[in-house]
């Protein structure tokens, strides 16, 4: 089992990573769950591996590197084995004023399309994970300058 730990703390120590994650690799080593869940155990303890940091990161990264809204957020935290509450959670708690400047940055992106090809860009960003008041609030306030 040590050797499944060495080679974990590895893995964990390349980025932040969540338990889903964990286990997944683990199960495609064929570590059985109750090793897993020790190396898991181990990890936690000597803070190789954190929930907590895991969810400011994933949150972070892909609002600055990909411009994902609350929602898209929250979804591809479900992915992650993360239940509802706690990602709303996560992403509520995260300061709001990221998500707007990702969305500016989309709409700047846009600007030339909003004018001739509205729909397009709406259904865009709505697929970025932003909701329709935000979109048609910011095209506003685009179009007023």
């Amino acid at each position: 089992m040590e050797e499944w730990v060495y080679k974990m703390r590895k893995w964990c120590s390349l980025r932040e990573r969540c338990e889903q994650e964990l286990r997944i690799k683990l199960q495609k080593l064929d570590v059985s769950e109750n090793e897993a869940n020790q190396v898991i155990e181990q990890l936690v303890r000597e803070d190789f591996l954190s929930q907590s940091r895991f969810l400011e990161s994933y949150i972070r990264s892909h609002i600055e590197y990909k411009g994902w809204g609350p929602y898209k957020i929250v979804n591809g935290l479900k992915t992650k084995g993360f239940d509802s509450n706690e990602a709303w959670g996560a992403v509520n708690l995260w300061d709001q004023s990221d998500f707007e400047r990702a969305l500016l940055h989309l709409f700047e992106r846009k600007r030339g399309e909003w004018q001739d090809n509205r729909e397009r860009v709406i259904r865009f960003l709505v697929s970025r994970g932003y909701r329709m008041e935000d979109i048609l609030r910011q095209g506003a306030a685009l179009e007023r300058g």
